[in-house]
């Protein structure tokens, strides 16, 4: 990741799932307009090679980088045309590890999309290819992860699975946020089991590491939580960034991930969204400031989409924070 400019940021005009990967944007805009190009034709197109090619390169180019590699994946895996792709490219290349994992990634995202049904052994028995396949890539077992969570599996069948991760990428980042969703008590864990988790992390893990913002996400968590109760506990949920532990969390945050060189993951911007999002609840704008500048007017659907349209919601934030800078007069 570059230094980030200190310098007045526009409001985002548009979201932007690649963050600030530019490779990845250009792979994305040509891949816009060659399904264009083919409209409905896309399942029949001739020239497959010029559909896929583009994914192909992308994804090899990141190498052993398997930060980058697994965000390019997640979000290639998000386009509406992902498993049309993915069958091409397959077609071609019965035995390329990318390929399957394309396939894998975007049956996950769908059935997660739209709640319907994934055939886990099915998308099981692609992982533990993929696995063979590329035995140094993480990415096959990130995606069992998400399958054993899906389907609730026991701590006995997820454990070796979260080993086999760790063993090849120490602090991936989505394999992280798969756990900290499969210990919390609403899926396979508990309350005391979470923290534990967390604890284990947050002592060993480097100072910005990419799981930076795992501690984050779960605060924001048991915020969504007192506003889904209702009652009492929805009408004191602004409280929760007061509380010590919380306000020390959000302190740590402001005063190092905006640092240039600090956050250097593929989703560094992703948790600053995350970031600014949460000063954004806790009333604290001034402090959202320098955040909104490290982002470099680079926006996410997550988590501002829980307020309403996402875009407009981090553009108000923006304007209230610039505001709120001019107001301090720093």
């Amino acid at each position: 990741m570059t230094m980030w400019p200190r310098r007045r940021q526009r409001p985002p005009r548009r979201l932007c799932p690649q963050l600030d990967d530019s490779q990845l944007t250009r792979t994305l805009t040509h891949l816009e307009a060659q399904i264009a190009a083919q409209g409905d034709n896309l399942a029949e197109a001739n020239d497959r090679g010029a559909l896929t090619y583009p994914v192909e390169q992308v994804l090899r180019d990141a190498a052993d980088d398997w930060d980058r590699r697994m965000h390019r994946l997640l979000v290639l895996s998000t386009i509406p045309e992902a498993s049309v792709l993915a069958h091409h490219w397959r077609s071609r290349e019965p035995a390329g590890a990318d390929a399957l994992l394309l396939q894998v990634f975007a049956d996950i995202h769908r059935a997660r999309a739209t709640g319907t049904a994934l055939d886990i052994d099915a998308t099981m028995r692609l992982c533990r290819h993929a696995a063979a396949l590329a035995p140094p890539d993480p990415a096959p077992w990130v995606a069992m992860l998400s399958c054993h969570r899906m389907q609730r599996a026991s701590g006995a069948a997820v454990q070796p699975v979260w080993e086999a991760v760790k063993e090849r990428d120490r602090w991936n980042r989505e394999a992280h946020r798969e756990m900290l969703g499969y210990v919390s008590p609403e899926e396979c864990g508990s309350s005391a089991l979470t923290v534990q988790f967390l604890d284990s992390v947050t002592i060993a893990a480097p100072p910005g590491a990419p799981v930076a913002a795992l501690s984050l996400t779960h605060s924001l968590a048991r915020y969504r939580r007192a506003l889904a109760a209702g009652g009492i506990e929805a009408l004191t949920a602004h409280r929760h960034w007061n509380q010590p532990h919380e306000s020390a969390l959000v302190d740590h945050a402001v005063a190092t991930w905006p640092q240039p060189g600090f956050l250097t993951h593929a989703a560094a911007l992703a948790d600053l969204n995350l970031l600014a999002y949460v000063l954004t609840k806790a009333t604290r704008p001034r402090d959202a400031w320098p955040v909104f500048e490290a982002m470099s007017a680079v926006a996410t659907a997550w988590p501002w989409e829980f307020d309403g349209d996402p875009l407009e919601q981090v553009q108000e934030s923006h304007r209230r924070a610039f505001r709120a800078r001019i107001r301090s007069g720093r």
